[in-house]
């Protein structure tokens, strides 16, 4: 079984069905999506088809990339570049021979059910301890080859620490992905363009780190060659040891998949298969990737003589407070927050390619995790625009103060409902996440609103005053309105109606800090 040859991922067509489409389908104008049965594996197959192609059918030049985009290749030239690698993309084979994603030698080691391979499946210790309370276990059986090697790359890609010796992901454990996506529903919109807005010419590859003349494929597909594994301090893996292509198959950990000889229905799919998986072997000291990394699909924190950290999701979902590191260059302090490089590749193209008039979106999805554990999978759209380098810094500066006023104003609102629901309001303890989410919700669409108006209307200072005075107005409009939703709420103790009008009103109250507040005063200054 070969994920290049098989017809297994299942797509969206622009006439609203479904069907199943092979890589070598990439072309085809009518798939529109990836249609996957689970939102981590649509954007783990994103990442694969995107790491395909970037490894087998990179252009040469923009005017390669360009000629593509207009004309997406059909299904005999995509075979003819896919076909040197096939060898590499076996779901199943023996040991010692290659299979997808799966240690090249590995005989032996600890057994574990297939559902193991799921990120947010419950570990062992809270198995034996009989904890699984909210993702219980035993809803994933047995699996379809394609989708236990699909699940098997998104852990590898994602993975998280699993205990002593089991490798994180050469980003890190849950890194935050990033996409550029031409507009929803538009003519130029299908999963072939979605995929090549995010591929890179030879040259931009370039900027990666590593041993860009080595390119045997055990260089590029780890699992093509005995594993660098890490027994021992100083076995670590740097960028210099392998070709820059590795870090789209990077191989943390060491597993075998276990097919069983017996034909039923995957679990996640429901659809029948000829033979099923219900087992993988696993072992640690897989390899650990150490050093100056850079994943082209993951925006990065940099700073002097450290090495990159790659950005994560955090508790609260992603929103327009994250805007600035994903979509353009923010500069706080000594750190440096930097697009994802297919980000600030397509930003670099657009002076020079017409077919890139039109406005862009930015896809950000990933895992929030606290160690070994997955709270919660996120994932947003925001806006891009299309702006030169001085524009792109003048925009990041602007969003950078009305982000600082939303926080500034969330941080009074906050204050002010501890000082109406409580008597003592320093000594409160409790979690206020939910008005975080409130506030960052009913300020979002106002925010890019105005953003919107802000790049087109860059030379005009007198305009910028203005917009900024109503971002400010925003702010101060729904931090009243939540505080008035909330205030008496059942989280006020005693329901003392003199406290929570001094709260709001009152001196060293929401609106007096509201008003007071040297953040929002100096916005438009």
């Amino acid at each position: 079984m070969n994920l290049l040859k098989l017809k297994w991922i299942n797509v969206s067509l622009r006439d609203g069905t479904h069907g199943a489409a092979s890589v070598s389908d990439l072309g085809r104008e009518d798939i529109v999506d990836i249609a996957a049965p689970r939102s981590d594996f649509r954007g783990a197959l994103y990442q694969f088809l995107i790491g395909l192609l970037q490894t087998a059918f990179a252009p040469e030049s923009l005017k390669e990339w360009r000629q593509r985009w207009r004309e997406p290749p059909d299904a005999k030239t995509l075979d003819q570049a896919f076909a040197p690698y096939e060898r590499a993309f076996e779901i199943f084979s023996a040991i010692g021979e290659p299979a997808f994603m799966q240690d090249l030698t590995l005989d032996g080691g600890e057994e574990k059910e297939i559902a193991a391979l799921f990120i947010e499946a419950p570990g062992g210790k809270t198995l034996r301890d009989n904890q699984d309370h909210f993702i219980k276990r035993g809803g994933i059986e047995k699996l379809s080859p394609e989708m236990a090697a699909l699940a098997l790359f998104t852990l590898q890609i994602n993975a998280p620490s699993g205990g002593v010796g089991h490798r994180v992901s050469v980003r890190g454990g849950g890194p935050l992905t990033t996409l550029v996506l031409p507009p929803e529903n538009s003519n130029g919109d299908c999963l072939w363009r979605r995929l090549w807005l995010n591929v890179l010419t030879r040259d931009e590859l370039l900027q990666l780190p590593g041993d860009h003349e080595n390119d045997a494929i055990g260089k590029i597909f780890p699992w093509m060659a005995p594993a660098r594994t890490s027994e021992k301090k100083g076995m670590e893996t740097y960028p210099e040891h392998t070709h820059p292509l590795q870090v789209y198959w990077s191989m943390p950990r060491r597993m075998r998949l276990r097919p069983s000889d017996h034909e039923g229905r995957c679990d996640l799919t429901g659809e029948p298969a000829s033979c099923l998986v219900d087992h993988y072997i696993t072992k640690n000291y897989g390899i650990n990737y150490a050093g100056h990394w850079q994943h082209p699909l993951t925006p990065y924190v940099l700073e002097t003589d450290k090495e990159p950290l790659s950005i994560k999701a955090q508790p609260g979902g992603l929103g327009y407070r994250h805007w600035l590191g994903l979509a353009v260059t923010a500069q706080q302090g000594k750190f440096t927050r930097v697009p994802a490089l297919v980000v600030r590749c397509y930003g670099d193209r657009l002076n020079r390619m017409s077919e890139l008039d039109f406005k862009p979106r930015l896809w950000a999805f990933g895992y929030d995790m606290d160690n070994m554990k997955a709270r919660c999978w996120y994932e947003a759209e925001m806006p891009l625009f299309n702006l030169d380098q001085e524009a792109r810094v003048e925009i990041a500066d602007i969003a950078q103060r009305m982000i600082e006023a939303a926080t500034d104003a969330l941080k009074t609102l906050k204050s002010a409902l501890k000082s109406a629901w409580f008597a003592r309001p320093k000594d409160a303890k409790g979690d206020m996440s939910f008005i975080d989410a409130n506030f960052w919700s009913a300020t979002e669409a106002h925010f890019y609103r105005l953003l919107q108006q802000l790049v087109e209307r860059l030379d005009d200072e007198d305009a910028i005053d203005t917009l900024l005075k109503a971002w400010a107005g925003t702010l101060k409009d729904e931090a009243r309105k939540l505080f008035d939703q909330y205030a008496l709420s059942s989280l006020n103790e005693d329901g003392d109606l003199k406290r929570v009008v001094k709260a709001r009103d009152g001196k060293g109250g929401l609106n007096h800090h509201l008003n007071g507040s040297r953040v929002l005063k100096n916005l438009a200054a």
